[in-house]
């Protein structure tokens, strides 16, 4: 049994028993419409949190985008698939492919393996964005690097209100991204 039938099952017991035959009729009206409004809110609350569905292809607008100066991206196109438990991303930039892989739970995981390294990053909704903060770690044929101090990069990836542009804000906001939906 929920807590909204406890509720009304308690007020049923306890107050509608006490009121005269009129009064209680009054109030069970009263009551079915409070939780009529009730279940309304909740649900509309419930829609607003839910985490949005960034799938699709999506182009870089370098004109709307901030780029670093030293940058020589000529061409990007992202394949996002909104998986059950992931978020896969699918990079083609200049021609070179790169895929990404995020668990939006928080927990810390390997989304990306190179032949330097690994970036271990963790994901989560902050509202309707996507916070992804990552750390490299490197790795040293015969030896052992340990970096300590380093600063996680933090990611934030936001779809705008008419789903059509997918903006990405790097690098302490030194980069953004803008990227329109094909």
């Amino acid at each position: 049994m929920d807590g909204n039938q406890e509720l009304r099952n308690f007020i049923a017991r306890n107050v509608l028993q006490s009121l005269p035959k009129g009064r209680a009729t009054v109030m069970r009206q009263l009551l079915a419409t409070v939780t009529l409004v009730l279940a309304v809110m909740f649900s509309a609350l419930a829609q607003t949190a839910a985490a949005p569905d960034f799938s699709g292809t999506w182009v870089l607008n370098a004109a709307k985008s901030t780029l670093p100066k030293e940058s020589t991206i000529k061409s990007q196109t992202i394949v996002i698939d909104n998986k059950k438990s992931a978020i896969v991303f699918h990079y083609k930039t200049d021609g070179k492919k790169l895929t990404e892989t995020y668990t939006p739970d928080g927990k810390k995981r390997v989304s990306l393996n190179m032949s330097s390294g690994q970036l271990t990053s963790s994901a989560s909704w902050h509202n309707s964005v996507l916070v992804i903060e990552s750390t490299l770690d490197i790795k040293v044929p015969n030896a052992t690097v340990v970096v300590t101090g380093l600063k996680p990069v933090i990611d934030t990836w936001t779809l705008a209100a008419d789903g059509r542009t997918l903006t990405h804000d790097a690098a302490d906001h030194k980069e953004i991204y803008a990227y329109e939906k094909q």
